[in-house]
Parts: structure tokens; C-alpha cells; sequence
């Protein structure tokens, strides 16, 4: 099937009409900004000298950031299409798995970089960090949105996405967080987009440069991209069309 500009140029039309009438996806976006803001306020103080601190805090909103809005808010748009079967008229038109990820994700790329980008001034990084800093979140806000997608054609309705995807998003953003507590999370972790991620983002406010040590962090974050885009073509094709 050939890919269509036009398609998805309406699709993302769409998406930003809706957009501003989902009081819950806007709440969503709002609240990494929100903890960015409270939390360099109670921790900034005590950021080290060599700016660790403020790294911390990065990481930790930023992690909130891929879960609940990169994933999750693409997780109840699409479910919210199913319950109002436009899903359906969508499949029926040929609108193809290529072309609905793109028009449906390309708000939540959107909003996840700008995001980011707020986060990074909030918090207060230095700005030499930031090509690299948006370049590596960018590539793992795609696998995060593409997971949060499937997600999205699993669950058939908004509530549903909670109970299915809560669970794998948690997850996604827990083990990250206590893997250097325990070997065995650590070695799960370096099988994770988003802790691959924080390592390289440690390494990079460090001043120190990525070589060919973080060929593996890169290709685990590509491998990421490559099977969740796999898994949302498979089951927009199998569950499109359930009720």
C-alpha cells in the first residue's frame, strides 16, 4: 500500500482539534513540567558542585515524561478512537498501520520534545548539553510511543488502558530507577530503551564524549524502535478491527 502525505496530513489535523478538548491529556503533559519545577526547587540546593544533582532530577522527570505522556497519552488517544468506532472508519477508508502511527504520533512526538526541552531549562543544564540531550530522548520517545500504541489497539476503551498498560509503563520507569540497587534489575535494565538512555545522558553532562562504548545503549534504544513498530503493524492488523 502506498504511503500517503495527504492521510496523515489529516490525521495530524485532527489530532491537534482534539487535542485542546482532552482535559486529561493535557493534565498528562502538564505534570512532568510540574515536578520538574518542584523538584528543582526542594533537591536543586543540594545539587552537587559537579551538577549530578540537577542530572538526577533530569533523569527522573524525564523518565516520568516517556511513561506518561510519550506512552501513555498515545495509549488512550488511540483507545479513545476505538470507543467511538472512528477507529474503524479509519481501517475501512485504507488508512494503513505506517500511516495511522505517523498522523497519531506525531502530536506525542511533539509534545514529548517540547517537553523535554522545558524540563531541560527548568531544571537547569547546561545549554552546551542540549543537540545531544534531544537527540537521544527523541529516539527513545519513538520506541516509547510506539509501545504506548500498542497499548492503545490492545485496550478497548481509555479505562482499559490503565489496567493493561500500567503495568508495562511502571515497569519502564521503576526498574531504571532502582537497578543500581540490585544486579539482577541491572541486568533487566540494560535490556530497557530508557535506562540505556540515562546512561549515556549521565555520561554526556559529565563531559565526556559517547564512543563506541555506547554502541550497545544506541542499538538497544534502535532494536526498541525496530520491534515496536512491528508489534503496533501486527496488532493494528489482528485487533484494528475488534470491538
Amino acid at each position: 500500500m502506498e504511503f500517503s502525505i495527504r492521510r496523515v496530513n489529516a490525521l495530524f489535523k485532527k489530532e491537534i482539534k482534539d487535542l485542546g478538548k482532552n482535559m486529561n491529556v493535557l493534565l498528562m503533559c502538564m505534570l512532568p513540567i510540574i515536578f520538574s519545577i518542584i523538584y528543582s526547587k526542594l533537591l536543586g540546593g543540594n545539587a552537587s558542585s559537579d551538577g549530578l544533582g540537577k542530572v538526577d532530577i533530569l533523569i527522573m522527570c524525564l523518565g516520568m515524561n516517556l511513561t506518561l505522556v510519550s506512552s501513555f497519552v498515545i495509549a488512550m488517544l488511540i483507545a479513545e478512537e476505538k470507543e467511538k468506532n472512528t477507529l474503524r472508519t479509519l481501517m475501512l477508508s485504507a488508512v494503513s498501520p505506517l500511516e495511522f502511527l505517523t498522523g497519531k504520533a506525531l502530536i506525542t512526538i511533539l509534545m514529548s520534545v517540547i517537553i523535554n526541552a522545558a524540563m531541560f531549562f527548568i531544571i537547569g543544564i547546561d545549554v552546551q548539553y542540549l543537540g545531544k540531550y534531544i537527540l537521544l530522548t527523541t529516539l527513545v520517545v519513538f520506541s516509547m510511543v510506539e509501545i504506548g500504541a500498542v497499548i492503545g489497539i490492545i485496550a478497548p476503551n481509555q479505562m482499559a488502558t490503565g489496567v493493561i498498560g500500567m503495568p508495562v509503563l511502571m515497569i519502564l520507569l521503576m526498574i531504571p530507577i532502582f537497578a543500581r540497587l540490585n544486579g539482577t534489575l541491572t541486568k533487566i535494565a540494560e535490556f530497557l530503551p530508557n535506562y540505556n538512555l540515562n546512561l549515556m545522558l549521565e555520561k554526556i553532562f559529565k563531559g565526556q564524549t559517547i564512543g563506541t562504548e555506547s554502541a550497545y545503549g544506541v542499538s538497544v534504544i534502535l532494536v526498541w524502535i525496530l520491534i515496536a513498530g512491528l508489534a503496533f503493524a501486527y496488532t493494528y492488523s489482528k485487533r484494528g478491527l475488534d470491538k
